[in-house]
């Protein structure tokens, strides 16, 4: 025989347990989805400098997380270098966040590349982790206020880029 009571408070439980991890914390508007305000970060460039994503607002920016061991990551930096030498101008910026490899790792493949957009290292994984990338890549496009405007998961082509900036680039 069933207890009903038993499994009414099993059930309690389970809601507020689920309702428990669905909050968002201290975070407040800020998130990791499109339509939130982009979590800030300060992180190092190559040269050792400390960037801020706050230092862009005003820019739409262009947030992409990668490795150099990952292919479709390393597909994609013509295709974002190309854009950001196009759309400059634009007020649009590239920042390429490299997760967890070592500054001697990361510049030569930059270098090699002609990466001329701000790579800035996420040696301890915690900003990725911050934007709930399951993977690599991971880019998301943040508005001139700050506000996502779109998150891809994976490879980034050429011409979704296109689409993406072509909305938040015409406010």
């Amino acid at each position: 025989m069933v207890d009903w009571r038993q499994l009414a408070g099993v059930f309690l439980i389970l809601a507020l347990a689920l309702a428990a991890c669905a909050g968002s914390g201290s975070t407040g508007s800020q998130g990791v989805l499109e339509g939130k305000e982009a979590i800030g970060f300060t992180l190092e460039d190559l040269d050792g400098n400390e960037v801020s994503l706050s230092d862009y607002r005003g820019s739409v920016v262009l947030l992409n997380f990668w490795a150099t061991w990952c292919p479709p990551c390393m597909a994609e930096i013509p295709d974002f270098e190309q854009a950001y030498r196009t759309r400059q101008g634009d007020g649009f910026v590239v920042l390429g966040i490299n997760v967890e490899e070592p500054p001697e790792l990361v510049k030569p493949f930059a270098d090699e590349l002609d990466v001329t957009y701000p790579l800035l290292l996420d040696q301890t994984g915690e900003v990725m982790k911050a934007y709930r990338a399951p993977g690599l890549p991971v880019s998301l496009v943040v508005d001139r206020e700050g506000v996502i405007q779109a998150r891809h998961v994976g490879y980034l082509s050429a011409g979704k880029l296109d689409e993406y900036l072509s909305k938040v680039l015409q406010e």
